[in-house]
């Protein structure tokens, strides 16, 4: 994914804004999406008591809430949880692109990695690239996008990798349905 060159060698890569050139109201339908473009979502950086808290709250193993259990592990430090790397990752990813794609639905996630842990003071950043389009088979009125996201860390190093499958409003049906 670190690649922005399509295909044809044209540069792919795009901000977040320019996933549709043409609709005035910014709304980016299946049709505005292209594969091969990659998009940048800015970043975050996650702070030791943003940590505690999610793992509080949703995964309260000690690698994630208590210091000294923490200084004790192959990690030296607390680490977020995964799910706490994901969750900050989507939140990226709908701030700065999927706030004005016409999702219908989550379809799925696949091949979900953690390939380092997430420590206090990471920032953490992400970009995703089209994979693939095709129209639904079931619904006419929508697409499915296939994308992968790749969230980094502040040294470059890939820290999240997972593929995701949406369904997206059509901006006209397809041909031959009513």
């Amino acid at each position: 994914m670190t690649d922005d060159e399509g295909a044809a060698g044209e540069d792919t890569a795009t901000d977040a804004t320019s996933e549709a050139d043409d609709e005035d109201d910014g709304t980016i339908y299946f049709e505005d999406v292209e594969p091969g473009t990659v998009t940048q979502c800015g970043s975050t950086t996650v702070s030791r008591e943003e940590i505690r808290e999610f793992a509080e709250e949703y995964d309260p193993l000690d690698i994630h809430t208590d210091p000294e259990a923490a200084a004790e592990s192959p990690y030296g430090d607390v680490i977020a949880s995964g799910y706490h790397t994901l969750a900050l990752s989507v939140r990226l990813l709908v701030d700065a692109a999927r706030g004005d794609r016409a999702v219908i639905a989550g379809l799925g996630i696949d091949d979900v990695r953690w390939h380092a842990p997430v420590r206090p003071g990471d920032t953490l950043s992400v970009a995703f690239e089209i994979l693939d389009t095709r129209p639904s088979e079931s619904n006419p009125d929508a697409g499915i996008i296939h994308e992968a996201i790749t969230v980094t860390n502040q040294d470059g190093e890939t820290v999240l990798t997972l593929e995701n499958n949406e369904l997206v409003e059509r901006r006209e049906p397809a041909e031959g349905a009513e």
